[in-house]
């Protein structure tokens, strides 16, 4: 209930303020849950993804940003998980038909550019089988980059890829080798939203 009011507040914000505009939702899969990889330029970009995306997804969020009591609260509303100790929690929601986000980039981009991705979601990919959706964020860097508090009304964009299956033979041994190709497919997808605009 709280993630579903959340969700239509910022989305009143973002469409009253900043344009807001989502493209790809076709692209979602109807038939599977997933895991959304978007990438991570400003601390709107949990916002403007869950608004962006019409079906329940737990976020993997920054573990230290639940020492702040307000943002701690909010968390445990809209069911984030805490990076660190989420994999475990993820996998389990995954193989009971949730939907999982996750920043592969670990953190947030102050250059805005996209970064080398963490393992963490080509893990999740490979060991459950779930499609990765790979998403592109427009605009959040310019409204809100690190270190300023107070954002700028520029249009934000959300653009949706298509579904990726990482998992080639179901195992419970994980290849170094196959996580790699998967984060670069993954990164790779992400890059090409990003320079299409």
């Amino acid at each position: 209930m709280w993630y579903w009011a959340f969700r239509s507040i910022f989305l009143v914000i973002l469409k009253l303020f900043f344009k807001f505009k989502v493209e790809g939702l076709e692209n979602l899969p109807q038939k599977s849950n997933f895991i959304l990889a978007a990438n991570h330029s400003s601390f709107m970009d949990g916002v403007v993804m869950g608004a962006a995306v019409p079906k329940m997804v737990y976020w993997i969020t920054l573990r230290e940003l639940y020492a702040v009591a307000a943002l701690k609260w909010f968390f445990n509303k809209i069911g984030a998980l805490p990076s660190g100790s989420a994999s475990e929690r993820a996998a389990y929601l995954l193989m009971h038909n949730k939907n999982i986000g996750i920043f592969p980039e670990g953190g947030i981009s102050r250059k805005g550019e996209l970064r080398e991705f963490r393992r963490g979601m080509a893990m999740l990919a490979i060991k459950t089988g779930r499609p990765v959706v790979p998403c592109a964020i427009f605009g959040t860097f310019k409204a809100l980059p690190f270190g300023n508090w107070i954002p700028k009304p520029v249009p934000i964009k959300v653009k949706i890829g298509h579904p990726q299956y990482l998992l080639k033979d179901f195992d419970d041994v994980v290849d170094d080798i196959e996580i790699l190709e998967g984060l670069n497919r993954i990164r790779n997808s992400i890059k090409e939203l990003l320079n299409a605009g």
